[in-house]
């Protein structure tokens, strides 16, 4: 979907250890980002909520009153004074603004350009001990370790030149994992299943960016625009899930303890639970082993080695 308006959805599942009994959580967000820029500066740390005053100016008249018609000297004229108003404005986010990625459709427009996209996520808890067996079964050794068309290698540069970053070894396509997300991404509706084919593996998905756009994707809004929001959680095994929402593709993406990886991008003429009239590209991506396991986040999201940011366009 080539245009100014850039649109893509992106939701992100993992299994995370936890010795608790298993649950399940889902939660919807929305985010809406409007910008005038194309640059791509890294986002800077998040800060805490906090409340802030910002001052308006108010102009209030200063009148004085007529006088009445004498030979006294003439009426006092009007004179008009300001006085600042403090509004209080509370702090609606924690996180930083994400950082939007330069493309060539923003060129031809002249410099801005507008996105929006909503995020959501959805993952179980489960229990540490059903890793190792669930997970050593997604890897097939029929599977083709290499890229053998554009689409693969596109996934694979846009996944690696970021794992680079964090210090993690670049990822290997698997046939396997690349028929299980074909199959869901068949299936034209918008949500997770990390069953199909024995299960086992990490799982990102997104709609609205096409086949031919994948890099962009991957690069520009499952990582760069997450990166940020992960700034205070380097070195922490289990970081707070209340946003993970904003950072969970990131942190699959450069999972170091991750190897694999298969994707598919399915052109659905009705994606289910998607409110659209229009034909939209669904893509899915798996991951084995499967990332964003608690517990295992400061041994596996390592803080980047302050490459230059990469734009995919």
């Amino acid at each position: 979907m080539r245009s100014s308006l850039l649109m893509g959805a992106l939701c992100a599942a993992g299994a995370m250890a936890n010795p608790l009994d298993k649950r399940a959580y889902t939660t919807d967000w929305t985010i809406v980002t409007v910008t005038t820029t194309i640059t791509a500066p890294v986002p800077p740390a998040p800060t805490t909520s906090s409340s802030t005053y910002v001052p308006v100016q108010e102009p209030v008249a200063s009148v004085e009153p007529a006088q009445p018609e004498t030979s006294a000297p003439a009426p006092a004229p009007v004179e008009q004074s300001s006085t600042a108003v403090f509004v209080e404005v509370p702090a609606t986010s924690s996180a930083p603004a994400p950082v939007e990625p330069t493309t060539a459709a923003a060129a031809d427009q002249g410099s801005a350009w507008t996105s929006a996209w909503t995020s959501a996520w959805t993952s179980s808890w489960t229990s540490s001990a059903s890793q190792p067996t669930t997970l050593a079964s997604t890897t097939s050794s029929a599977s083709g370790a290499t890229a053998t068309n554009a689409y693969q290698s596109t996934v694979l540069y846009n996944h690696n030149v970021h794992r680079s970053n964090h210090s993690s070894s670049s990822l290997e396509w698997d046939a396997s994992l690349e028929a299980s997300a074909q199959t869901l991404a068949s299936r034209c509706v918008y949500q997770h299943d990390t069953t199909i084919d024995g299960g086992g593996y990490g799982q990102n998905i997104g709609y609205g960016v096409s086949s031919e756009k994948i890099g962009e994707m991957i690069t520009n809004l499952m990582y760069n625009n997450e990166m940020g929001y992960f700034e205070n959680l380097y070195g922490e095994a289990s970081p707070s899930m209340d946003n993970f929402d904003a950072w969970g593709h990131f942190s699959q993406i450069v999972w170091k303890g991750t190897t694999h990886v298969g994707c598919a991008t399915v052109t659905c003429n009705s994606l289910g639970n998607v409110d659209s009239s229009v034909a939209i590209p669904f893509t899915v991506c798996n991951y084995s082993p499967a990332g964003n396991y608690a517990g295992e986040y400061a041994d596996n999201v390592l803080r980047p080695l302050g490459q230059a940011m990469y734009v995919a366009s």
